[in-house]
């Protein structure tokens, strides 16, 4: 009966090509990009500041980034946003918008994995660095600087590409509490055109279109800055 069934269905892709459909759309990937642009800067100041908060070894700072990283690497990113957008409120009466509980959510996760990139790439950096610089004369604030950042920043670079790629699927998820990005409005679509299968296709076409190209970018960065 299901095989009769599915061979008994025509799809119609005249529900993908439909003016209404296109303009909601590219209002969708509007409100993609730009949360997942949003995360990823916030996301990456925030890895930024926890990497450096592990690498101090400074109690209790360090320990409260460790369990920062790992909490919000090891639980789901659905149960980290629906917390914000819901839990939040009821907790501490902070209410926010949609999109704003969006970027808190992503931006918190995201940081979790920016701060395990950061401190992967600075402790990559061989020990000579520091002491060439130290027999240079350069203060530990400034061999930090100018030394090491910029060459951490170069081996985390491949891994804040994928973090990149992550975000921008990820955002599929806050159509959960209704952000008006890319799945939510197909999610709406498909409930007035009855056509599911065609709109789900396309945007699992779209998003292939969106992130592949950014796999390409970093695949060549890993090759290009590969370290040796």
């Amino acid at each position: 009966m299901t095989i009769l069934a599915s061979a008994a269905y025509h799809w119609d892709w005249g529900a993908v090509f439909n003016h209404n459909v296109e303009k909601l759309g590219l209002i969708g990937l509007k409100y993609s990009l730009l949360v997942c642009a949003l995360s990823f800067v916030f996301g990456s100041a925030l890895g930024l500041l926890v990497a450096g908060l592990r690498l101090s070894h400074k109690p209790p700072f360090a320990q409260i980034a460790y369990i920062y990283t790992d909490f919000f690497r090891t639980t789901p990113v659905l149960v980290q946003l629906i917390w914000v957008f819901y839990v939040l409120p009821v907790l501490f009466g902070w209410t926010f918008s949609p999109v704003t509980s969006g970027v808190i959510a992503l931006s918190m996760n995201a940081g979790a994995f920016f701060a395990e990139v950061f401190r992967g790439g600075i402790e990559a950096i061989p020990q000579g660095q520091w002491d060439a610089s130290k027999v240079l004369g350069y203060r530990r604030r400034s061999t930090i600087t100018w030394v090491i950042l910029p060459q951490g920043m170069r081996n985390a670079l491949p891994a804040t590409a994928n973090i990149f790629i992550s975000l921008l699927k990820d955002s599929s998820l806050l159509s959960v509490i209704a952000v008006p990005e890319l799945t939510y409005q197909v999610q709406t679509q498909a409930a007035v055109t009855f056509r599911p299968l065609e709109l789900y296709t396309a945007l699992a076409v779209a998003y292939f279109v969106l992130t592949y190209p950014l796999s390409l970018t970093s695949s060549w960065l890993e090759r290009r800055f590969r370290i040796r």
